[in-house]
């Protein structure tokens, strides 16, 4: 910000000495500065506004997002399975996986071959290591658990092994 040339010694010796028309000059020029600036001013305090109501516009759009129980609707499908893993808190498997998810999602429960058009998604989610596959004898497929639901030798749970039959 310019400093106001009153202040200083020098220029207050040189404003005794000026004519009216240079003082009016200098209060002319302070005026404009100080319009350019209060005008500058309004503008930041209007995008200031605009902005705070685009967050609160984000915010509820995000909050709309979120179902009652925190599913998130907007959530990678990874995240989702895993979200219906902890919230159902019991191994499932795909057919059960599917079955709860597209409840939620319209788009899986439209699909004409829902086995493999979700099985990508599980497979993406076993290989990221964010769910366990998990065999059981004389049980046809897989079961799917959350890693915290194994001991530290990769061994079910005994809460989460009587869940799974």
């Amino acid at each position: 910000m310019k400093s106001n040339p009153i202040t200083s010694a020098r220029q207050q010796g040189h404003l005794l000495t000026s004519s009216k028309e240079e003082l009016i000059r200098i209060i002319e020029k302070l005026e404009k500065e100080r319009t350019s600036q209060l005008d500058l001013l309004k503008e930041v305090y209007a995008e200031r506004e605009m902005l705070a109501r685009r967050v609160k516009e984000l915010e509820k759009q995000e909050s709309d997002n979120l179902d009652s129980d925190g599913y998130g609707r907007m959530s990678s499908w990874v995240s989702k399975i895993c979200f219906v893993l902890q919230h159902e808190n019991r191994p499932l498997r795909s057919s059960e996986l599917i079955s709860l998810l597209e409840k939620r999602e319209p788009e899986l429960a439209g699909h004409s071959s829902k086995e493999q058009y979700f099985s990508a998604f599980l497979s993406n989610a076993v290989s990221y290591g964010r769910v366990i596959q998990q065999k059981v004898k004389g049980v046809r497929g897989y079961y799917y658990l959350l890693p915290e639901w194994l001991d530290d030798k990769g061994q079910v749970l005994a809460f989460y092994k009587s869940r799974m039959l």
